[in-house]
């Protein structure tokens, strides 16, 4: 354990970036603004095209702050699962605090993390936090998502949360919000580096600790979460924001990556149960059962997948399949609506969206601003 004369453990504080010069100036700023100390702090950049490294580079040179600083530019795009296993590699922290580049921490947020980590006996694996919201500017917005349904109802401002492996293989919560998420690195020493094209790091770490660890929830905002046009379109309902060709077609091809990333996320699951299987079994736990479980969600991704890619006479072979796997209402909607020449699909859903968003800009207010954003 590495401490300083005030006795508490180094931590680490993890900004990672990937094309976001227009934000991760204040990221930076937040990231050398926490209260906590000792405190590593990594600066990291997934090779990115735009000027992110450069302004990453130049504050950690004109930073004269107690906090260590370690920059970090992968050569070549990693993705998130092997940025993430890089950033392992460089920390030397007892807690890694994530932050993306296009949020901001507020300056108690690794403190509170820290406070939190005690509170459990230093058994917490996995810790997140509420947010904030807010738009491209940083000004503070209406809510356009919520979790209530799924944050905890006590009033304790620290809450340890009772996953159970099968349920969450099935529900995916308790839901950890990536963009406050801290982890244990042991997650890493116990299940191995993320495989390197996962996308949704934060759900397999999370999966990682309902298995072998334990999750915590901060009932208080340390995060402000950004809204715009990179990720805004996960919060919007369906296809509407698209009311051109081309963002109709855009709109597919994340929905397809979607699915694709969701299969990978459940084959690193697969391998994590069958670590924790061989390495250390938790008592009264059904991993055949388990396994079953993420097997069947995974072929039903893929299956999901190829759907979308093939054509009309690939499809109607792909169905009976995907039929049996199971399919919730919104699915079902999707695979029948494709079952018609793709040309024909897309000029039917264009010009309904098209009349929608018409609606919707004239009734809905500041939000009509985030669909003309995306088209």
């Amino acid at each position: 354990m590495i401490t300083e004369l005030n006795g508490k453990p180094l931590l680490t504080f993890a900004l990672v970036s990937c094309n976001q010069e227009s934000f991760v100036r204040e990221a930076v700023e937040a990231a050398l603004a926490q209260s906590y100390s000792p405190l590593q702090i990594i600066l990291s950049d997934d090779c990115s095209d735009d000027r992110s490294f450069e302004i990453m580079r130049e504050m950690a040179q004109a930073y004269r702050g107690p906090h260590q600083l370690t920059l970090n530019r992968n050569p070549v795009r990693k993705i998130m699962g092997g940025h993430m296993n890089r950033v392992l590699e460089l920390t030397r922290g007892e807690l890694i605090v994530i932050a993306a580049a296009d949020d901001v921490s507020l300056p108690h947020r690794t403190e509170v993390v820290y406070e939190t980590w005690e509170k459990s006996g230093r058994q917490a694996t996995s810790i997140f936090s509420d947010l904030i919201q807010i738009d491209e500017a940083g000004k503070q917005i209406d809510r356009l998502f919520n979790f209530e349904d799924e944050q905890p109802s006590a009033r304790e401002r620290m809450v340890e949360l009772n996953g159970n492996p099968l349920s969450y293989l099935e529900t995916l919560k308790p839901t950890v919000h990536g963009c406050s998420h801290a982890i244990c690195p042991r997650l890493y020493r116990r299940f191995g580096p993320l495989p390197e094209q996962v996308v949704y790091e934060d759900k397999v770490l999370a999966f990682r600790s309902v298995l072998a660890g334990k999750v915590y929830y901060i009932n208080e905002p340390l995060v402000r979460y950004r809204l715009h046009g990179a990720n805004l379109h996960k919060y919007l309902s369906g296809d509407r924001a698209a009311v051109s060709r081309s963002s109709l077609e855009q709109l597919e091809e994340r929905q397809l990556a979607g699915f694709m990333n969701r299969t990978v996320m459940y084959a690193a699951f697969l391998h994590d149960l069958q670590t924790a299987r061989e390495l250390e079994p938790c008592e009264g736990a059904d991993y055949g059962e388990m396994c079953r479980v993420a097997k069947r969600h995974q072929l039903h991704l893929m299956l999901m997948s190829q759907y979308l890619q093939n054509g009309l006479i690939g499809k109607y072979r792909i169905l009976p399949s995907l039929l049996r796997t199971g399919l919730d209402q919104s699915e079902r909607k999707l695979i029948m609506s494709r079952l018609v020449p793709k040309w024909l699909y897309l000029y039917f859903r264009l010009a309904n969206n098209q009349i929608r968003c018409a609606w919707q800009r004239k009734h809905l207010g500041w939000r009509s601003e985030k669909y003309r954003a995306l088209s």
